[in-house]
This record gives structure tokens, sequence and C-alpha cells, in this order.
């Protein structure tokens, strides 16, 4: 796989395969499909790529692995910390994949102190007034 840019025609594009373009779909105004005699998809062009994509001239690449989708799992099963190696593991995915999994987690945190508020309400005697 590859990814051009080009910053003069605006036009960001990605490479599937090196094949002949057959036939080409135009998805949205700014999006082109091509495709090779087979069916496969060769290429997508994103055209005014300034306003399709944040930053046309950054891209971040990650090849997600079952072992590694396990790692980074937002909520662990076992209560042992995490090992120096698997924090650096965190550490090198991309900026936006770790934003996601702490977003998770947070989530996660929030559910678990948050359950049953109005049993803890009422034992704590918050709900009666006597």
């Amino acid at each position: 796989m590859k990814i051009s840019y080009n910053p003069e025609a605006d036009v960001l594009k990605v490479f599937f395969q090196d094949s002949a373009v057959e036939k080409s779909d135009r998805e949205q105004p700014d999006t082109i499909l091509n495709y090779d005699k087979h069916g496969n998809l060769v290429t997508i062009e994103i055209l005014n790529a300034r306003e399709q994509v944040e930053n046309p001239q950054i891209v971040e690449y990650s090849v997600i692995s079952p072992q590694s989708e396990a790692r980074k799992s937002p909520v662990r099963e076992e209560a042992e910390p995490l090992s120096l190696s698997d924090r650096r593991v965190f550490m090198q995915l991309p900026l936006a994949e770790r934003r996601r999994i702490v977003a998770k987690q947070a989530e996660a945190m929030v559910e678990h102190y948050e359950q049953e508020t109005e049993l803890r309400e009422f034992q704590g005697g918050d709900i009666i007034n006597y």
C-alpha cells in the first residue's frame, strides 16, 4: 500500500495494488474509487484533500494484530499492573488510538463508580427524612 499527496492539485491518493484502472466510481463529490477489471479496489482519490482530511501531509500508520488488540483492551481482567513493555507498546501507538483507549477506560470507570447510586443514597440515609 502506498499513499501520495499532491499539494498543487490538493489530491490525496491511497494505492492498494499496482493494477490498471478499468472503472471509476465517484462515491461522494470529492471521493473517487478506482477498480481493476476484476472489481478489486486499486486506489482511492480524495479531491480537495485539505478540506476532507485534517492534515494530508501527515500519515499515521499502525498494524493491528489480535495480540495487540488484547493488550489494548480498555478494561483488563487481571489485577496486576502493566509491565514496562506493555507501557512502551501503548506509547508507540498513534496519539488518536491512545486517546480512544483512554476514553474507553474513563467510560468504564464512570460506569463502575456511578452504578447503583440510588441504593447507596438509600443506605446512606440521604433519601429518607426521619
